[in-house]
């Protein structure tokens, strides 16, 4: 009786001549990114979707879905020549292009995903300051290497690799509602959506704390993480503390409609009215430090297809609406 519905969908698809995004010199006069055909693009991941009315009576009836989608991204191959290719091959140098702030396009992971240095720990000094040589980064070789200066672990003076630090596009996304009616004409109804495997820019953060110095972290040093205050003291090197997983959950809607029986004058007369008040994105549960995980920039180098940086944007508000609606 139509009481039980599920739809599932897998897919593996490969994109060719992919049209991606790399930014190029300032000094061109152009704006600072410019698209590029890339070699493929690799997606592939699922959809799945179940429909259940797990309570029908003729007072009380149940009905809830429950959604799921994940994708996984790789890129394959950008396209570059195969003398430049084999040149990189030979002096260890990955693939890649630069697709605006801290984002790659890298063969061999995911489109649009977050590379830089990786802070693993560090050492603050009774003055607050951080120790330059007791600071180390992740080396790319599953080691860690002191991050900037002379390393003497390796007897190299390079600075520490830039490595993955993860996706800036979600890998996974989903919803779940429910609806309850009660004697046929009152309705209860909830919707709850996340998102996951994602990191983003909180902009904010950098911009109080890095740039205009203005936060608890560097007035009193010694109470905060010593890998966050080596990356504040770095001059900009260091960034990875701002660097944020930001998935999500939240209460989309509630909202409660009763519909009235058909009323009106005799020269306008309606079928139904359905009086609704909801409210919308009433909690949000996340372990992002910043404002709001799901704002972020919707162009330029610092966001629009891959990259998410928030800073000076508007978080989601909550809203309450009522509102009626007349059929005739």
């Amino acid at each position: 009786d139509d009481r039980l519905g599920l739809e599932f969908t897998w897919y593996r698809k490969k994109t060719t001549d992919a049209i991606l995004d790399r930014q190029i010199a300032p000094s061109l006069g152009l704006p600072n990114t410019q698209p590029f055909n890339a070699g493929s693009i690799r997606n592939s991941g699922l959809e799945f979707l179940l429909r259940a009315s797990p309570v029908e009576t003729d007072r009380f009836r149940w009905n809830m879905t429950f959604g799921l989608a994940t994708n996984d991204s790789e890129v394959e191959d950008l396209g570059t020549p195969e003398a430049i290719l084999e040149l990189r091959r030979q002096n260890g140098t990955p693939d890649f292009v630069v697709g605006g702030f801290a984002i790659k396009h890298q063969v061999g992971y995911p489109i649009g995903a977050y590379f830089e240095q990786k802070t693993l720990s560090s050492v603050l000094l009774p003055t607050g300051r951080h120790d330059i040589s007791q600071t180390f980064c992740d080396n790319g070789k599953g080691g860690s290497m002191i991050c900037a200066g002379a390393d003497l672990i390796y007897g190299n003076s390079d600075d520490a690799p830039e490595v993955y630090l993860g996706r800036s596009l979600p890998n996974r996304e989903g919803s779940v509602s429910s609806t309850f009616t009660f004697f046929r004409n009152l309705r209860l109804y909830g919707l709850v959506d996340f998102k996951g495997g994602f990191k983003k820019i909180d902009g904010n953060f950098r911009a109080r704390c890095q740039i205009f110095g203005r936060c608890r972290e560097n007035f009193y040093p010694l109470e905060f993480d010593p890998r966050t205050i080596a990356g504040l003291q770095s001059n900009g090197q260091l960034i990875d503390y701002y660097i944020n997983d930001s998935g999500y959950t939240k209460l989309r809607e509630v909202s409660l409609s009763y519909q009235l029986p058909g009323f009106g004058m005799s020269w306008l007369r309606f079928n139904r009215a359905v009086v609704t008040v909801a409210g919308r994105n009433l909690k949000t549960w996340s372990d992002y430090p910043g404002l709001e995980p799901e704002a972020f920039f919707l162009g330029g180098s610092r966001g629009g297809n891959f990259g998410s940086f928030e800073q000076t944007t508007n978080p989601q508000l909550a809203q309450w609406v009522f509102g009626i609606n007349l059929d005739w």
